[in-house]
């Protein structure tokens, strides 16, 4: 657990307590880290212990620099009367292998029952997190996604080639992977528990998580919740070809895979 019984009592009681682990995967964040680390403390409900693991890629523009000297300063400015809700972690992979495996390498820091995984570039609000966790909690074995294409979802700021690609790419995985009931199975905005984690052996490349899980995890319920995606404003786009050769690759794997499932 992330803390002891004694820190229970800053809770409201008639609110179940959460467990939470927030991955984020980071390579040249500096432009966003700092400010998307205010925004997740002040968007995690009270209801929630939190722990925000920042997995980065050794980024040459000094990312984990400034999520260390974040947590030093952080430290330095809490009350230690005080208990806190949250704390912060930061992980350094001195091997840049695709955002699938840092997210992976994050989850064996995590400590609490559920795992929620966002990216860095503010493509994925914070404040969405309540509405994901009030999901969890009142279906504490589901996978809730954020979804860009359910009803009341979003995007702005894609050009309609990018939107063309994405809708094509959720296309192929819903019909290819047999997964009907996902709107956005591209996802990268997720919350399950840390058990389906546990559970499953991750083998493919790339940026698409969320595809592995939902091919690979047993009997889980889908929940989605709608947000508005906003393309990044700061930083430079991961997206190239190399990224949808590792799409293409990771579906015919996945594919391949749930075909001798059957």
């Amino acid at each position: 657990m992330l803390v002891s019984n004694d820190n229970q009592g800053l809770l409201s009681s008639n609110k179940k307590v959460v467990y939470l682990s927030i991955i984020i995967p980071t390579y040249n964040e500096s432009e966003n880290i700092e400010k998307l680390l205010d925004k997740i403390i002040l968007n995690v409900p009270n209801n929630c212990y939190s722990e925000i693991i920042v997995v980065d890629d050794d980024s040459p523009d000094g990312t984990s620099k400034i999520v260390t000297d974040y947590i030093k300063h952080d430290e330095k400015k809490t009350n230690p009367s005080i208990n806190k809700t949250y704390h912060i972690k930061l992980v350094n992979k001195k091997n840049k292998n695709g955002l699938i495996a840092a997210i992976v390498e994050g989850v064996k820091y995590c400590s609490g029952e559920n795992i929620l995984v966002m990216d860095a570039d503010f493509s994925h609000p914070p404040e969405i997190i309540p509405k994901m966790i009030e999901e969890i909690q009142t279906n504490p074995n589901a996978i809730v996604i954020a979804s860009r294409y359910v009803k009341n979802g979003f995007i702005i700021g894609w050009p309609f080639k990018r939107r063309l690609l994405s809708k094509g790419a959720a296309k192929i995985a819903r019909i290819g992977l047999q997964i009907h009931k996902v709107t956005d199975p591209m996802s990268g905005f997720f919350l399950c528990p840390r058990r389906i984690f546990e559970e499953i052996r991750f083998d493919t490349k790339g940026y698409k998580l969320l595809l592995e899980i939902l091919v690979k995890a047993n009997n889980v319920n889908i929940r989605e919740v709608p947000y508005t995606f906003t393309d990044r404003k700061s930083g430079k786009s991961k997206m190239g070809m190399n990224v949808i050769f590792d799409y293409i690759t990771s579906v015919w794997q996945l594919y391949r895979i749930s075909r001798k499932s059957k």
